[in-house]
């Protein structure tokens, strides 16, 4: 999971564990992709990843594009709270890229739990 605010990372890493899933967290895109490329090295790549699209850094649709370089099957569900701008903007333009589950800020744990499984599906 890719998200730059504290509080909300440690909201969905609960609410995944809780799930039974096992989570690894990046604070922002640089760390995520970073991350990404460990995991896939170590041929343990993850099932989906959750991003945040407006971060610090790295953008999640520069994330989103970067990873995709690297394994272009890889399933992502990108969240957003749009900043000043419906988060419907943001989580369109994600769509366009390839992703197949949206979140908009904020949203409950059974939305996002409901989220993994249909992109675990």
């Amino acid at each position: 999971m890719i998200e730059d605010e504290e509080l909300v990372r440690f909201s969905l890493y609960s609410a995944l564990d809780e799930a039974g899933h096992d989570v690894f967290e990046a604070a922002d895109g640089v760390e995520g992709v970073s991350e990404f490329k460990k995991m896939v090295a170590g041929s343990l790549p993850p099932d989906v990843i959750i991003t945040d699209l407006l971060m610090p850094e790295k953008h999640g649709y520069e994330t989103i594009t970067e990873i995709l370089k690297i394994a272009p099957g890889t399933k992502f569900i990108a969240i957003s709270g749009g900043g000043d701008v419906d988060p419907k903007v943001f989580l369109d333009i994600s769509q366009a890229l390839g992703v197949k589950q949206v979140l908009a800020k904020p949203f409950t744990d059974d939305a996002l739990i409901d989220a993994v499984n249909v992109c675990l599906g």
